[in-house]
């Protein structure tokens, strides 16, 4: 240990370096330099978590729809949306070999997404992907994916994580998150008494969950499910359960200009099959669909995903 004369000495010493203009500056990059290293990973953080939904729109939507990346970027988060994007390319090429009709790749990857940047996940191989993937095969409930995903990853998620997941998902598919305001049918909506009609009965499942098969408020409803509960129900016009293909075939074609509240929605390509028509919504007008998501809930039909599925309107 030091005598407490050394010590003496070295304190005078540093006092003098200390009044000393140069080494004063020589220190502070020092600290600068330390701090800013420090402080990349967290700005990245920040950059991709810094909506009120908990993570970036922009930057989730640039990651799911494969870039470009503009070059304006941070590069450290650009190397990170670039990680992710070939990430989600192995995922795609891990689901496509399952043949699975209805897997849902978009919430494989909303999971990934998040666990990347909150488990610090980073070494992937086709072994780690299929296993990933395999967690999430089967008409399986959150809460099952979850406790799979936990015992393959030996780790927890966190109430917050849960939540950004679930978020993360709305927008990327739906085009909104849990946390948005679903304040009531937008623009001409009640116009028409036939389609307030049907959305007296519609708007009483808003926040049910999408269940795959299901057609009755007690199993809750899938897309079809819901079109043609709420047709019935509503009195306006009787629609035993079907398909949404099979919906599409009793409809007249509409275009995008005679469209109207009340007129169906069609999708296409929303999930693996060979029937062209995958997904079906309720217009209500403003360019919104009101459709059984998870939850069932409203959506904006110039959201991209939605804009590239797009199929056609219809009027029964």
């Amino acid at each position: 240990m030091a005598s407490p004369m050394a010590v003496a000495v070295m304190t005078k010493k540093a006092l003098e370096l200390a009044e000393d203009k140069r080494v004063r500056t020589l220190l502070a990059s020092i600290v600068a330099g330390i701090v800013i290293v420090m402080l990349i990973p967290l700005l990245v953080m920040v950059s991709i978590f810094n909506t009120q939904a908990g993570f970036s729109q922009e930057v989730a939507r640039i990651v799911f729809d494969g870039g470009p990346i503009p070059t304006d970027i941070d590069a450290e988060l650009s190397k990170a949306m670039e990680e992710m994007m070939d990430a989600f390319e192995e995922l795609d090429q891990t689901i496509e070999s399952l043949e699975e009709e209805g897997f849902d790749d978009i919430k494989v990857k909303s999971f990934f997404y998040i666990l990347y940047f909150t488990k610090d996940m980073t070494d992937f191989d086709e072994e780690f992907y299929a296993g990933f993937v395999d967690c999430f095969v089967g008409e399986k409930e959150d809460d099952e994916i979850y406790e799979e995903l936990e015992d393959y990853l030996s780790y927890e998620f966190t109430e917050t994580e849960k939540v950004e997941i679930r978020n993360l998902y709305l927008f990327i598919k739906y085009g909104y998150s849990a946390t948005d305001k679903i304040t009531g049918i937008p623009g001409e909506a009640f116009n028409d008494a036939t389609f307030a009609q049907l959305m007296q009965e519609a708007t009483k499942y808003i926040g049910f969950p999408y269940q795959w098969g299901g057609s009755t408020p007690e199993t809750s409803f899938d897309c079809s499910g819901f079109v043609c509960w709420v047709y019935t129900h509503s009195g306006v016009y009787n629609l035993p359960r079907t398909t949404a293909q099979q919906i599409y075939n009793q409809c007249t074609p509409v275009s995008k200009d005679e469209v109207k509240p009340g007129d169906l929605v069609f999708f296409t390509g929303t999930y693996q099959t060979n029937k062209p028509v995958t997904h079906i919504g309720i217009y209500v007008g403003d360019n919104q669909m009101l459709h059984c998501g998870d939850p069932i809930g409203y959506a904006n039909l110039g959201n991209s995903y939605w804009v590239k599925h797009f199929y056609g309107f219809g009027r029964l």
